[in-house]
């Protein structure tokens, strides 16, 4: 029976997916199954089997829980002389750049599919290969790609050239040698058959056909060929787990979050305590514009001088920073996202990610690793310089919003290091500013690094002005530099789904009702 719910998602193809599964009976986790599938193949660049995620999960009438499977570091180094680690450069709007690094030395240990397989078993009731035939259908059929797809490509063309596998998925045909690549056109159909053939190949052995098959047999061998890090004992030894999630009270409800080893949940909630004892004037005043540039900075200061530990979350260090806040100016990675909700109460905010790449596909599975040893977001202390066998930190924030009144959210966002500053202001709209959902992720935002303030148009120039900080990047249009939020909801009456995908990720929404 068609289950009521709605979905929102960086493409229509995963929300299609979506709400196809809630159609057929699915709950919100099934549903969220077949859209992170159908995300690897509709979004190859910002998600993929090779890289990591979560999964924010509240199942009706139980308390919520994070589902961690974002990459792990390998358990052995390797000599730097034998790693295939190169630098590319990527090339974002208005000329600006950022360095990544490529090839199978760049790839720590993926757990999509270990996450994918996982909830399953824990929380869904439908069979795998039916929240796979979707993904595997586009895979087969091919997705039109569309501008947004084909922008994110631009971005990261260096690293989609890297190696002969990735030239022959992204260029277009009889364009795949390196010295003359062409990506595909947007409009063009992007077809990934041995990207199917994985799938498909996964749903009959499961998890173990990753970690223990023939598919991590092929990565292991490449890694060893061509200067990578994995061994099969790192995908022997990978596991999901399994989190009781921060909770952070709000003025008319609670904030979920994820928590440490990631970052982002923590820096959040820490902006959000800060925020909750301040007077934010009206949004868009001066004092809004004030308050939130200083609480967005001190995330970046207390993530530098006491990193993503839930000591942050307490009250006495909240305060020394609320006061500094208030009495003086302060100074000193590729994601996609998908929130389903259903009628019986099901919530699930999933956010993956494969880094910028690694331009590295494994031969004959159309699977591209992720670089996450590469990303200088996630090797604070140097590259190479990382503690063997940990899960890796993380911006990656899948929230819950839970209302005072009774109605819920299931949200997140893509954009790296602005996660941070995304989140904490969509969820400060909804809370501090009682924005509906469209409102609150169409508002305009902001977000602090160093000294540097980058803002979105929509706010009063002379009122920005005003501020204490001075050094501002003022943006001609939205971007996807500020994030994209797609997100959920279930009314305060259970009655109610609606849901909104950010404009400036490509979101896409879809609401599924009963006959």
């Amino acid at each position: 029976m068609k289950k009521h719910g709605a979905v929102a998602a960086g493409h229509d193809v995963t929300a299609r997916a979506a709400a196809r599964v809630l159609e057929e009976g699915g709950n919100a986790f099934d549903a969220v199954i077949a859209a992170m599938w159908a995300a690897c193949v509709a979004e190859p660049v910002l998600a993929s089997l090779g890289g990591g995620g979560f999964v924010m999960a509240r199942p009706a009438g139980k308390p919520p829980r994070l589902y961690d499977f974002f990459v792990e570091t390998p358990l052995e180094k390797r000599s730097r002389e034998d790693l295939e680690f190169e630098s590319r450069l990527a090339t974002f709007a208005g000329g600006v750049t950022q360095e990544f690094h490529g090839g199978y030395g760049s790839a720590a240990t993926p757990g999509v599919v270990a996450g994918l397989f996982q909830i399953h078993e824990d929380l869904a009731r439908l069979p795998m290969a039916q929240l796979a035939e979707p993904a595997m259908i586009a895979a087969r059929d091919g997705v039109i790609l569309d501008d947004f797809q084909r922008y994110v490509m631009g971005i990261v063309e260096p690293l989609l050239s890297f190696s002969a596998e990735s030239r022959a998925v992204f260029g277009k045909p009889g364009h795949i040698e390196e010295t003359g690549f062409e990506l595909l056109d947007a409009g063009a159909r992007h077809v990934q058959a041995d990207l199917a053939d994985s799938i498909e190949y996964l749903v009959r052995c499961g998890a173990d056909g990753f970690y223990h098959g023939d598919l991590g047999h092929a990565l292991i061998r490449e890694c060893k060929e061509f200067g990578g890090y994995l061994t099969p004992d790192d995908l022997a030894s990978y596991r999901v787990l399994v989190r009781d999630p921060l909770l952070v009270g709000g003025r008319k409800g609670r904030f979920v979050l994820n928590a440490p080893p990631a970052s982002g949940g923590v820096l959040v909630g820490f902006g959000l305590k800060l925020a909750r004892e301040m007077a934010l004037g009206s949004f868009g005043s001066v004092r809004h514009l004030e308050a939130i540039s200083r609480i967005i900075h001190a995330t970046g200061l207390v993530r530098g001088e006491y990193g993503a530990t839930s000591a942050i979350l307490g009250d006495e260090l909240c305060e020394r920073y609320r006061l500094m806040i208030g009495e003086r100016p302060l100074s000193q990675q590729g994601t996609t996202h998908i929130s389903v909700v259903d009628e019986d109460g099901n919530l699930a905010a999933a956010t993956i990610s494969n880094g910028s790449t690694s331009g590295r596909i494994v031969p004959q599975t159309g699977i591209m690793m992720n670089n996450m040893l590469g990303e200088a977001d996630l090797s604070p202390d140097g590259f190479h310089a990382w503690p063997c066998g940990v899960r890796m930190t993380s911006m990656m924030t899948p929230a819950l919003y839970l209302g005072d009144d009774g109605s819920s959210v299931a949200l997140g966002s893509g954009g790296s290091n602005r996660i941070r500053s995304t989140m904490l202001q969509v969820l400060l709209n909804i809370d501090a500013f009682d924005m509906t959902l469209h409102g609150a992720i169409a508002a305009p935002r902001m977000h602090v690094e160093d000294d540097l303030l980058s803002v979105e148009p929509g706010f009063d120039d002379a009122l920005l002005d005003a501020i204490s900080l001075e050094n501002q990047s003022r943006w001609d249009s939205e971007d996807m530099f500020f994030g994209g939020v797609h997100a959920a909801k279930v009314s305060a009456d259970g009655k109610v789904f609606s849901a909104i995908g950010d404009a400036r990720r490509n979101g896409c929404q879809i609401s599924v009702l009963n006959d």
